[in-house]
């Protein structure tokens, strides 16, 4: 932990291990219920009044307690002079028993020194000449190579042996942590009430018990939730590892395979040209003898199988499963992961696709699945149909009103009339006699009148409708024919 060389100055309890060179910093001597234990006068904000440890004024029986920070922004922190002989040099005053003009001139500096602080280093670079800067530069590279040779020869730091209960509430990074977290879930600290008694004292004079901020429970489960990630974390690691050799193998499964079906292809080849060889050797046979002979099993072409329903009605070109590439990551890996774009026809890994997907999409036989790409495509083109279909007048025509195609009818092949049987004629032994309809007229006739049109107006037997005889080449009734 870091600590200002000013609160170690003049917070009591506090010590240097070093003290030419003011470090390194131990808190042996400082009791821990010390902390929160009584409330600054000058903190703005009554939530980080109780934090840390504050210091009282050094003028008697005073009362005042304020931190170390504060009083050096209220310029009421003083030194005692070198030529006294003091244990302790550093003390501090109240705004009551502090010199008026003295803490006014040393708030003054105060404000200055933060304000030349918060200048930017661009502002500063342009005011310093080039030459300036290079010895500045150089200057602080021998700085830095003293820090860092004494850093490796510094001491170690103090660290209590035994971790004592302290408040939460006395932790300023603690309630700023906490500030941020509430406002990040938006709720708001102000309706909260902040609780100023003092903690330390009773009605009855004696100590309040304080309660352990961390409880043995939570301890403990604090640990064990350690522990646990610790175990998630190696068995992520492990995990990992066998991914990686399960992908090199993989990878070198692939190469054999397409070796495999580049060979079986090659096989295949040979196997048909022999099989036409023997066909046409076993035909030459076949005519030296002058019988046709049968083909036997070995020299037939397997028969393809036809492919079911499920399958969609399309004939495989191989049986062999093909290995698929992600169009995004070039890759063949988790080949149970790749999605099939209906439109562009290629596939896509899950995880590569923007945004990328956590499980497969839904396909029916009336919608389908198209990737981004395709779907900004299709959009785009959407639009320009949009705006093809404006009218002059600004108005829009509605896409949901699809109009039919019309019918095309070539004007120089005459359309043949529609042949319609004859039911009223008896037609057993014989086969039905078609009489072409005529052309319809565009007005529709009711159906009575058609009733009454079909009854007045019979049409004559014209045409004999009698069979005639294979053999003897006459008609005759439907009796004496046998078919």
């Amino acid at each position: 932990r870091w600590v200002h060389i000013v609160c170690a100055l003049y917070v009591p309890g506090v010590a240097f291990g070093d003290i030419d060179k003011l470090r390194p910093v131990t808190l042996t001597e400082m009791n821990y219920s010390k902390y929160g234990a009584k409330e600054c006068s000058f903190c703005e904000d009554p939530r980080f009044a109780r934090t840390g440890v504050c210091i009282s004024c050094d003028a008697g029986m005073c009362r005042a307690y304020f931190h170390v920070t504060c009083a050096q922004k209220e310029g009421l922190l003083s030194e005692a002079a070198a030529e006294e002989d003091i244990a302790d040099p550093f003390f501090a005053y109240c705004k009551q028993h502090a010199d008026r003009l003295d803490r006014k001139w040393k708030r003054k500096n105060y404000l200055a020194l933060q304000s030349y602080c918060k200048m930017s280093l661009q502002e500063r670079e342009k005011q310093l000449s080039p030459e300036a800067q290079a010895r500045i530069n150089a200057r602080l590279q021998q700085y830095r190579a003293k820090a860092e040779l004494a850093r490796t020869t510094r001491p170690q730091a103090w660290v209590p042996r035994e971790k004592l209960p302290r408040p939460l509430t006395s932790s300023a990074s603690a309630i700023r942590k906490l500030m941020r977290k509430a406002e990040l879930m938006g709720i708001s600290t102000d309706i909260f009430p902040v609780d100023t008694s003092d903690t330390s004292s009773s009605v009855d004079g004696r100590r309040k018990h304080k309660q352990p901020a961390l409880t043995a429970d939570f301890v403990n489960y604090y640990l064990e939730r350690n522990m646990r990630m610790i175990q998630i974390q190696e068995n992520m690691a492990e995990q990992k590892t066998i991914k990686d050799k399960l992908e090199n193998e993989q990878e070198k499964l692939h190469v054999e395979y397409n070796k495999l079906c580049e060979s079986l292809e090659e096989l295949q080849n040979m196997n048909g040209k022999l099989r036409n060889e023997g066909q046409g050797i076993w035909a030459l046979l076949g005519r030296i003898i002058g019988q046709k002979l049968n083909i036997p099993a070995i020299l037939r072409a397997p028969k393809e199988r036809k492919p079911s329903k499920k399958e969609g009605g399309a004939q495989k070109a191989s049986t062999l499963p093909a290995v698929l590439y992600c169009g995004i990551c070039k890759k063949n890996h988790d080949q149970h992961l790749l999605l099939l774009c209906d439109t562009c026809k290629l596939h896509y890994h899950l995880g590569c696709l923007d945004p990328p997907l956590t499980r497969m999409p839904r396909k029916t036989k009336n919608s389908y699945w198209q990737c981004s790409e395709c779907d900004q495509a299709g959009s785009s083109d959407m639009e320009a149909d949009i705006a093809m279909e404006t009218l002059p007048d600004g108005t829009k025509r509605s896409r949901r009103q699809i109009k039919e195609p019309v019918k095309f009818v070539p004007q120089d092949v005459p359309t043949e009339p529609k042949k319609i049987p004859i039911r009223n004629t008896r037609t057993r032994g014989r086969k039905r006699s078609f009489v072409p309809e005529e052309e319809k007229p565009e007005e529709r006739i009711p159906r009575e009148r058609r009733q009454r049109q079909s009854v007045l107006q019979k049409k004559p037997k014209s045409e004999d409708l009698r069979t005639e005889c294979a053999t003897c080449k006459g008609t005759g009734d439907n009796e004496n024919l046998v078919r």
